[in-house]
C-alpha cells in the first residue's frame, strides 16, 4: 500500500490564487481611483497615477506575479477610460515596468526612502515619456504643467500606497 502525499489545503491554494491576482487586481483598481473625482475633495485639476503607483511596487516586489501582459492590460484600460490617445499609457507602463524590473535589485531590502526614490525617478519617466508622446500624437507641444502636477502629487502620495499594497501582501502571504 502507497501514500500519496498530503497536497495544499483549500485555504493554501485560496490564498496562492489570491497572491496571483493580486497585482493585477490592485492595478485595476487603482487605474479606477484615477477616474474619481476627487479633485472636488483636493482642489486638482490632475488625479494621481494610481496605475503607476501599483505598476512600480509589484515591479519591484514581485514581478512573478505581475507581468508584462497585466501590465499592459492595467495600462490599456487607462486609456480606454480616459478617452485619450489609445496604448499611449500601455506603452508608458510597459517601458517603465521593464526598466523597474531590470533595475529591481538596487531596491530589495534597502530602505524605503531608496525605494520612494526610485519611484520618483520611475514617475519623472512616466511623464516625459506621457507628455513627449501625447505632444506628438496631437501634433504640438502639451502644457507640462498638468503632467508635472500629476506626477507631484503621485510622488507624494506613493507612500500611503506603497504601505497598502505591502499589507495586502503580508495578509495573503499570511494566509497562503
Amino acid at each position: 500500500m502507497t501514500f500519496e502525499p498530503i497536497g495544499p489545503t483549500p485555504a493554501a491554494r485560496a490564498g496562492k490564487l489570491a497572491l496571483l491576482a493580486l497585482p493585477f487586481l490592485v492595478g485595476l483598481a487603482c487605474v479606477l481611483l484615477s477616474f474619481v473625482p476627487l479633485s472636488a475633495i483636493f482642489d486638482a485639476d490632475v488625479a494621481p497615477a494610481f496605475g503607476l503607483m501599483a505598476i512600480y511596487y509589484w515591479a519591484v516586489q514581485r514581478p512573478d506575479v505581475f507581468p508584462a501582459y497585466a501590465v499592459f492590460t492595467v495600462g490599456l484600460l487607462y486609456d480606454l477610460l480616459s478617452a485619450g490617445p489609445l496604448g499611449l499609457w500601455a506603452l508608458v507602463y510597459l517601458i517603465v515596468y521593464g526598466i523597474v524590473v531590470s533595475q529591481r535589485l538596487l531596491f530589495i531590502g534597502q530602505a524605503f526612502t531608496l525605494f520612494w526614490a526610485g519611484f520618483l525617478v520611475s514617475t519623472m519617466v512616466a511623464g516625459l515619456l506621457g507628455w513627449g508622446l501625447a505632444s506628438l500624437y496631437f501634433s504640438q507641444i502639451l502644457l507640462p504643467g498638468p503632467v508635472l502636477t500629476q506626477m507631484a502629487a503621485t510622488v507624494a502620495l506613493f507612500p500611503l500606497f506603497a504601505t497598502l499594497f505591502e499589507w495586502l501582501q503580508r495578509r495573503l502571504l499570511a494566509q497562503g
